[in-house]
């Protein structure tokens, strides 16, 4: 199931960025994991230059599932979205942004 933390803002979010959290969404349930939270999208602290300003980029919860299956979640993101998004492990998140590299 997905959810939005509360004080998610989605104003601005580009296209490819809603497709990749039900992307998102369906990889948490096909891992068993209950819900797929979006705790970030066009609010929040992010460093300078963050496309999560510019609505291309979104952060999930990780805090209710173990590391290795934190890992597992980021792989078959990468292998399910194109190689037009970056997906990153942080300490307590994953990180998926939109940026084509041509």
């Amino acid at each position: 199931m997905l959810k939005f933390k509360p004080g998610v803002k989605i104003a601005g979010v580009r296209p490819e960025i809603a497709l990749a959290i039900h992307v998102a969404d369906d990889i948490y349930g096909m891992n068993d994991i209950a819900t797929c939270v979006v705790t970030s999208v066009t609010e929040g602290k992010h460093g300078f230059g963050s496309l999560h300003f510019s609505g291309a980029a979104f952060d999930l919860r990780v805090s209710n599932f173990k590391t290795w299956k934190q890992r597992h979640v980021v792989d078959e993101l990468r292998e399910h979205l194109t190689d037009e998004f970056d997906v990153v492990l942080e300490k307590d998140h994953i990180h998926v942004e939109f940026q084509p590299k041509n």
